[in-house]
């Protein structure tokens, strides 16, 4: 007996049973759970080896990968907010006038600002000109200095020197040099030649922009007479 006839004999009931039935079954044939579980098997296969070989990469990496956080993290927490602050350049320049108009000027190799209300301006390799009341110069020098623009204060540390165009030079230990008022004094031992002979004293302090050069407490001063320098 045919499908057929039974489908016509059966009721309007049995006959969407029937349908519904049918479509199951193509759908089940087509893509049902034992399909969808052979692709997840099937997905797993190829995960689970890449996730375990990625995996051993990290572990394999990770002591390197831990340095470069490490370092960053040092880098991060030697970071100083007043550090970040501070101001430097490079062969800085400084021109100013003191109280009688003469020009002068303050060179360095590098200057670095301290933060703060005194703006204190730190030095490498400072060097002073000033114009003295006379017309000539006087240049000063030293490994380090600070100076102070509001105040047109400089201080001078570690083998200082102090020259006179006319040909004096003078070497200490400390300056402190007042630009606006030409004037520097120091309370290490001095030491100096030029044409008038050789001096030693425990101090100096140089008035009208170095014209006068007065040395204090012990002195020992060799005088050169201009004969003796006369060819003969």
């Amino acid at each position: 007996m045919s499908a057929a006839p039974e489908l016509a004999n059966a009721t309007r009931g049995e006959k969407r049973l029937f349908g519904a039935a049918s479509k199951l079954g193509r759908r089940q044939r087509r893509g049902g759970p034992v399909e969808h579980y052979s692709r997840l098997v099937a997905r797993l296969k190829v995960l689970l080896p890449a996730s375990a070989v990625a995996l051993l990469l990290l572990i394999a990496a990770w002591p390197r990968i831990q340095g470069v956080i490490e370092r960053i993290h040092l880098g991060i927490a030697r970071l100083d907010i007043s550090q970040a602050r501070d101001l430097r350049m490079f062969d800085p320049r400084y021109s100013g006038i003191d109280r009688h108009d003469r020009p002068y000027t303050i060179t360095a190799d590098s200057a670095r600002q301290r933060p703060g209300p005194d703006n204190l301006i730190e030095l490498d390799s400072p060097k002073a000109d000033l114009t003295t009341q006379s017309g000539t110069w006087l240049a000063l020098g030293a490994d380090s200095g600070v100076y102070q623009p509001g105040t047109q204060l400089l201080d001078l540390f570690g083998n200082v020197e102090l020259f006179q165009d006319r040909g004096n030079e003078f070497h200490t230990d400390t300056a402190h040099i007042d630009m606006a008022q030409g004037t520097a004094e120091g309370n290490d031992s001095v030491e100096g030649h030029g044409g008038f002979g050789t001096v030693k004293a425990d101090g100096f302090r140089v008035s009208d922009r170095g014209d006068v050069v007065v040395f204090t407490g012990k002195v020992y001063l060799v005088l050169e007479s201009r004969q003796s320098k006369e060819p003969q």
